[in-house]
């Protein structure tokens, strides 16, 4: 009996699985012919649907020695082997009582296939396998689905559980937001505030200096007029008065046979100055570089001594700072000033240049608190003249 053709739209219809199984009993095989074998070496995705698979399909119902040795092949299923050909071929080759593809048996088993009631049998047979199959296959897909609904669960889950941790994370950075927007809001109203204090109290001690200022020329005026009219009244009751010294005035003016910056004219400005101040820290590090700060207060506090006993100008250093005024005792008559909070030394040395109308005298290197003691009427001299005025 001549075999059954194959079913070439079986075989394009075959499920995912029973059409991998046939791809690996094909490529198993030796010897494939045209165009089988160059069919099968493409990419397997190509094999997957489409033209090339039902190209695949024709060249292999072409081969029927390629047919034969697949249904030899007990691990193809029923499916594949009853595109193959006939069912009763595709019960015999799962019929575990079959011996081979040769021999009495397989004739016998291929008469017998002619009786209708054996081929409803075979077919039954088949069918129920199949079905078997079938049914094995969707509990596995039902215990996959289970398990992946499970996964999708626990997933889903943890999902929500990042969600509200997210949320509540949100919700705290919010309030710290809103936190430091305020916090940020009250201290800019808090330095405004500060601001337009403080800028109230610069304008009123600007006021009251200007105040001060007038009432320093006022009071100039009526002593030069007083002193004025002193003279002429002596003028008048002393028949040849002596010639009086010329006033002494600020700045100080040197004679033309003194060099500025000499320690000749320091000597000479000191002695007519009724105030000294030494810019502390200048004139420390410049002539005492490299000891510690107090050693070098010190040291600068018993080299102006020698003016307290001599008299003359008062000696006044001043420091930067109040956090070391503590320390600063038995200075010898030596008057030691360390500036308030917020004030540098150069500050306190101009306002109390400012606040005399007698000589002062300013020893220090800064250029810049030199031409703003200048510009108050005091003189000034460098540090290294300092040795100079003080041991004569």
């Amino acid at each position: 009996m001549s075999a059954a053709p194959v079913d070439v739209d079986a075989l394009v219809g075959l499920d995912a699985r029973s059409w991998a199984q046939l791809l690996r009993s094909l490529r198993l095989l030796d010897g494939l012919p045209d165009p089988l074998g160059p069919l099968l070496d493409g990419p397997t995705s190509e094999l997957s649907s489409g033209p090339r698979r039902r190209q695949l399909c024709e060249a292999l119902a072409a081969a029927a020695a390629v047919r034969d040795s697949l249904l030899e092949d007990r691990a193809l299923p029923v499916a594949v082997l009853a595109a193959l050909g006939s069912l009763a071929d595709a019960a015999a080759a799962h019929d575990p009582d079959r011996r081979g593809p040769q021999g009495e048996d397989l004739k016998v088993a291929a008469q017998g296939a002619d009786d209708p009631d054996e081929r409803a049998e075979q077919r039954a047979r088949a069918l129920r396998r199949s079905l078997e199959e079938e049914r094995r296959r969707r509990e596995g897909a039902e215990a996959r689905a289970l398990t992946a609904q499970s996964r999708a669960d626990e997933l889903g889950a943890e999902r929500d559980a990042l969600r509200s941790e997210l949320e509540a994370r949100e919700a705290e950075l919010q309030v710290a937001r809103d936190a430091v927007d305020q916090a940020a809001a009250r201290a800019g109203r808090r330095a405004g505030s500060r601001v337009a204090d403080l800028e109230r109290e610069l304008a009123s001690e600007r006021s009251a200096l200007a105040a001060l200022r007038r009432e320093h020329d006022r009071c100039r005026s009526e002593l030069e007029a007083a002193v004025a009219e002193l003279g002429t009244l002596r003028s008048r009751s002393a028949p040849a008065p002596a010639a009086a010294p010329a006033p002494l005035g600020r700045p100080l003016v040197l004679p033309p046979e003194l060099e500025e910056g000499t320690t000749e004219a320091a000597r000479w400005l000191l002695e007519r100055a009724t105030l000294l101040l030494v810019d502390g820290y200048n004139a420390a590090l410049l002539l005492r570089p490299g000891r510690p700060l107090e050693e070098q207060r010190r040291w600068l506090v018993d080299r102006l001594r020698p003016l307290v006993t001599r008299g003359g100008a008062t000696p006044v250093v001043v420091f930067d700072g109040a956090g070391a005024s503590g320390t600063m005792r038995d200075t010898g008559g030596v008057e030691v000033r360390f500036t308030a909070g917020g004030v540098i030394a150069d500050d306190e040395i101009v306002f109390a240049v400012a606040a005399t109308d007698a000589p002062v005298l300013v020893v220090t290197d800064d250029a810049e608190l030199v031409a703003r003691v200048r510009a108050e009427g005091g003189n000034t001299v460098g540090v290294v003249h300092l040795a100079g005025i003080v041991e004569r």
